[in-house]
């Protein structure tokens, strides 16, 4: 998940998109839509912020409420951004070597089949279920891109560098 760009002159939008992105994971409060104005459904959904987060609840953005709603933002933040990782590859210590098959692979070779069609200078190839001659060349491509040894090995680091890279542009993509 990307973060919204937030525009200094707009700090009701801003508020209003914290306290949105909050009630995705807390119910008692309520949606707000970022509209830049501070009505009647902004200040219930800052009440509700206030009352599940036990600060006296005015409907009021004073100094605490702001510092709070940034604090539980960034959580949230921070657990979306945690659970949106493919968390696929097994251990910082294991790799995927040429013809092994481990059943992590497949979410890799998903994640490079869609870098490859993504790139037009990259090697397009099919998913196989195995570390082939053609995930290995694909993986020496991404690893000379990012300036790595350039081995084809699959390990904890070109796992990281091709899921950042995945992630990266499957959110442009799905966002048009």
């Amino acid at each position: 998940m990307n973060r919204t760009v937030l525009r200094p002159g707009e700090p009701v939008r801003n508020l209003q998109y914290f306290l949105r992105t909050i009630s995705y994971y807390y119910n008692t409060v309520p949606a707000v839509i970022p509209d830049g104005i501070f009505s009647d459904q902004t200040r219930e959904a800052v009440m509700g912020f206030q009352k599940t987060f036990k600060i006296s609840v005015t409907g009021i953005v004073d100094f605490v409420t702001w510092n709070r709603i940034i604090a539980v933002y960034n959580e949230v933040y921070e657990y979306e951004e945690a659970c949106s990782r493919p968390m696929a590859f097994p251990a910082t210590d294991f790799s995927i070597t040429l013809g092994d098959s481990p059943m992590c692979i497949y979410i890799i070779q998903a994640m490079l089949r869609f870098i490859s069609m993504y790139f037009a200078n990259f090697t397009e190839f099919n998913i196989s279920g195995m570390h082939d001659a053609k995930s290995v060349d694909l993986v020496k491509q991404l690893q000379k891109l990012f300036n790595v040894e350039q081995n084809g090995v699959i390990d904890k680091k070109t796992f990281d560098m091709i899921s950042a890279l995945y992630n990266n542009n499957a959110d442009k993509t799905f966002e048009k």
